[in-house]
């Protein structure tokens, strides 16, 4: 056998060991969780990762390494890392009387669906490029126990979180995330940008993390490991000036990385991601009050 049949051999048939596999993995998860931490940061990690999965791309088909590692592992961080870039601009602020508490265009809202245009924008360039997905990713509809399940938790998610979310400004828990803070609830319409809101963070978040980086990062660190991965960096996503200092913000991070875990384990169980847009989107909807209908 010729060396060049024997180098070829060798490239077709790569099996690294797991160690020399997953350790470059683990430092993108790493990384694009720093930049969810430091926000200053993001845009260069993003530039980063967009330059690795470009130069990959060109030496997939001369390196084993790459071609082992770039279609799935880069491309899974790099919505993630999309959003991140978003979220490290300055978010213009409702106004503080309330005034923006009911129009579709209120700054909460408006920002969001923005940054779900971010990730989602991404996301079809990714896509594309692997040739590949969304319903390899859980976009799609689901069995139809699963669409039932969704609905069901829409009409029943909404309203509890609506009525929990806008009643914590004078409790303990309430002040622990946000400090003590009074809503204007005067105005049904505000339910409207409310739903903008929650969809828009929901459908890039679930994609982001759910989607993109679960799927993706299995191959290399497995079904577990991804699942961990993404719920790690979802709740690291979750921190800065939002909360109530240190005391706020350190439960928040855990209680996201246990509900990004627990959404993570139903999407591969049903194969879709209805059921954790649904909750999560329902989940959302008081959010939006806190930002735009905050008379204190």
């Amino acid at each position: 056998m010729s060396s060049v049949a024997r180098s070829s051999g060798r490239r077709d048939g790569w099996s690294p060991p797991p160690f020399a596999t997953r350790l470059p993995v683990i430092g993108l998860v790493v990384v694009v969780g720093l930049a969810a931490v430091v926000r200053p940061a993001a845009p260069a990690v993003f530039l980063g990762l967009l330059f690795l999965y470009l130069i990959g791309r060109a030496f997939a088909a001369r390196s084993a390494i790459a071609a082992h590692l770039v279609p799935s592992a880069v491309a899974a961080v790099l919505p993630v890392a999309a959003i991140l870039v978003w979220r490290s601009l300055p978010e213009p602020g409702a106004d503080p009387a309330g005034a923006d508490c009911a129009s579709l265009i209120a700054p909460p809202a408006l920002w969001r669906l923005l940054e779900a245009g971010v990730g989602l924008f991404a996301l079809v360039l990714l896509v594309r490029d692997r040739a590949a997905s969304f319903g390899e990713l859980g976009f799609r509809r689901g069995s139809r126990s699963v669409v039932l399940i969704g609905l069901a938790a829409v009409l029943l998610v909404t309203p509890i979180s609506i009525y929990a979310g806008t009643k914590l400004g004078g409790s303990e828990l309430g002040q622990l995330f946000f400090g003590t803070y009074a809503l204007n609830l005067a105005q049904p319409l505000a339910l409207l940008p409310a739903v903008v809101f929650a969809a828009s963070n929901a459908l890039a978040e679930e994609l982001a993390y759910r989607g993109a980086m679960r799927v993706w990062l299995a191959p290399t660190l497995g079904v577990v490991g991804a699942n961990l991965a993404q719920a790690i960096v979802y709740g690291l996503s979750h921190t800065g000036d939002d909360f109530a200092g240190p005391e706020g913000m350190i439960p928040a991070v855990v209680a996201t990385i246990a509900v990004g875990l627990a959404a993570g384990v139903i999407a591969r169980r049903t194969k879709s991601l209805t059921i954790a847009l649904a909750i999560h989107a329902a989940a959302d909807i008081p959010i939006y009050f806190y930002w735009a209908c905050r008379l204190g």
